[in-house]
């Protein structure tokens, strides 16, 4: 509410929790909260089970995108099978208005993200946490290059753990790591459009 032409607010809710769709409408209506996170690994829930599907139905019902955690994680009791890019395939099939942000492109499975994306209208991938892993990081943008989905790459940068101004850095040096060989190229004036993308429009959250 200080900075409402500086930030949107998400919440975030737990699909066992018995108040979880009244909290979605406390949040949306009393305290004007714009879009939902969830990490089903974190959060250890089955991301298809009914409970979850209920919260996927209402942010759609509302127009609320959801950004999930998709990708791997170091945390040893987070299940990495509730995070794998297919079990967004799964969600937007059975919801095609629900807008989706997949975070981190999925990694390491950034082709099975990069097929989803290009599959689902409404689904979108993020760039976050990825450029400190220089040849992952060129690898993931090279197979979107391939897959025709860089329109659809969200600009993100999973701060603190990777900055902005680093993420900014990682997108225009994404090919310094092939410097010197034969492989292929990822287009720059697309990283470019990463940046400038107007993502809240998008979403419609602009």
């Amino acid at each position: 509410n200080a900075y409402p032409e500086r930030l949107i607010g998400f919440m975030s809710v737990h699909p066992h929790d018995p108040r979880a769709l009244g909290e979605i409408e406390r949040c949306t209506e009393d305290l004007n909260l714009r879009g939902i996170k969830m990490g089903a690994n974190y959060q250890i829930f089955e991301p298809l089970e009914s409970r979850a599907l209920a919260v996927y139905r209402e942010a759609e019902r509302r127009g609320l995108p959801i950004l999930f955690h998709i990708g791997t994680s170091p945390v040893q009791m987070a299940p990495i099978r509730y995070a794998h890019p297919l079990v967004i395939d799964e969600v937007a099939m059975r919801y095609p208005d629900l807008k989706i942000i997949m975070a981190h492109m999925g990694h390491p499975w950034t082709v099975d993200t990069a097929v989803v994306v290009r599959k689902h209208r409404n689904v979108y991938a993020d760039v976050s946490g990825l450029c400190y892993r220089p040849w992952t990081f060129y690898e993931a943008m090279l197979k979107a290059t391939e897959w025709n989905v860089l329109d659809k790459l969200l600009f993100a940068s999973d701060y603190p753990i990777t900055t902005p101004a680093e993420t900014l850095e990682g997108l225009r040096t994404v090919n310094k790591v092939v410097e010197g060989t034969n492989l292929p190229r990822v287009p720059l004036d697309k990283m470019e459009a990463i940046i400038h993308r107007d993502s809240l429009t998008l979403l419609g959250l602009n």
